[in-house]
């Protein structure tokens, strides 16, 4: 009689937000890797029909908003039931309130991949994360609130970028040419509104992918060109070996508290690697970073296993091009 193998275990991972594009890549390199065995649970505030990656998932869930009281009961609820053992948060306001309730997660045994509280405001945070670029002595573009400059004779170095502080995306920002146009589009998006002026800067954009472990030690840095971007996502891009960007990247990751994954926006001057962004959570172009050799969710999720990393996986491949297309899912075809 032939003995039957057991099967592996199957390890419940449930992902967040996985209408946005980044939800999706992180379903799509959970379900390329064939090392652990998944059930994937996502969640979204919207319903299945209106999203795609609700496809992606062996089960969906319909949750509220993040600043709604019930988010959190409700996302510890699917939990309970699903018998999640990972939990990926993906959308920035997510990212904060589920942060901020790790506990509630940890002591039903879920490892929760999100930093602490602190750093997560931080990154979130564009002024505070000026100031943490200024501290550290990070090169980074100069930085104002409109209270700073309005009536306080302050010369800006025009072209400036007015964003709001907390801001996804390309969403709120705008360009200013000159003191005219800046005061037109700080009146007519209020004034009071929590906006920053920065330094608009020249030179080729860069997205860096961080993966940490649960100490906040770095353990794959993948600088990525962003080509072509639009409504702030990569849609044409390369991996890069650039010494310069890799360095500056471990020294922010050093100062800072990241667990899980990060990712880094900068731009290449003439005096170096210039950044601007840091977003505690993968990045919309993640899938790029997957296909030159490092899976982030996978690494992620063997280090919540207790399971050893083989060096390859850490290791990048250079000059991997991507270029992304189109492609509809279709819903009550049947």
């Amino acid at each position: 009689m032939c003995s039957q193998k057991s099967k592996p275990p199957v390890t419940a991972v449930l992902v967040t937000a996985v209408g946005s594009a980044t939800g999706v890549c992180v379903l799509k390199a959970l379900r390329a890797q064939k090392e652990i065995s998944c059930r994937i649970i996502g969640t979204d505030i919207y319903s299945p029909r209106e999203i795609a990656g609700s496809s992606f998932c062996d089960s969906f869930y319909r949750v509220p908003r993040a600043t709604e009281r019930d988010f959190i009961p409700k996302l510890i609820s699917i939990c309970k039931k699903e018998k999640i053992g990972v939990l990926f948060p993906i959308y920035d306001t997510e990212l904060e309130k589920i942060s901020a309730h790790r506990q509630d997660f940890s002591s039903k045994n879920i490892c929760v991949w999100v930093s602490d509280p602190k750093t997560v405001n931080l990154c979130n945070d564009k002024y505070q994360t000026s100031l943490f670029f200024k501290k550290n002595r990070i090169l980074s573009p100069r930085t104002w609130l409109p209270s700073q400059v309005r009536g306080q004779g302050v010369e800006l170095p025009f072209p400036v970028i007015v964003k709001p502080r907390k801001g996804v995306g390309s969403v709120g920002i705008y360009w200013a040419k000159n003191a005219e146009e800046l005061r037109n589009i700080l009146q007519k998006n209020d004034e009071d509104k929590e906006l920053i002026l920065q330094e608009g800067l020249t030179g080729e954009e860069y997205t860096v992918d961080v993966l940490c472990d649960f100490k906040g030690r770095s353990l794959a840095i993948v600088p990525r060109k962003r080509i072509e971007v639009k409504a702030g996502v990569s849609y044409k891009g390369s991996t890069v070996f650039n010494p310069a960007l890799i360095k500056e990247s471990k020294k922010i990751i050093r100062a800072l508290n990241i667990r899980g994954a990060c990712n880094l926006q900068c731009k290449l001057t003439d005096k170096g690697p210039n950044f601007f962004e840091i977003n505690p959570r993968f990045s919309a172009g993640l899938s790029l970073t997957v296909a030159a050799g490092v899976n982030g969710p996978l690494i992620l999720l063997k280090l919540s296993k207790g399971m050893r990393l083989k060096p390859d996986e850490i290791k990048f491949k250079k000059d991997v091009y991507m270029a992304r297309y189109w492609e509809e899912i279709f819903y009550g075809q049947t």
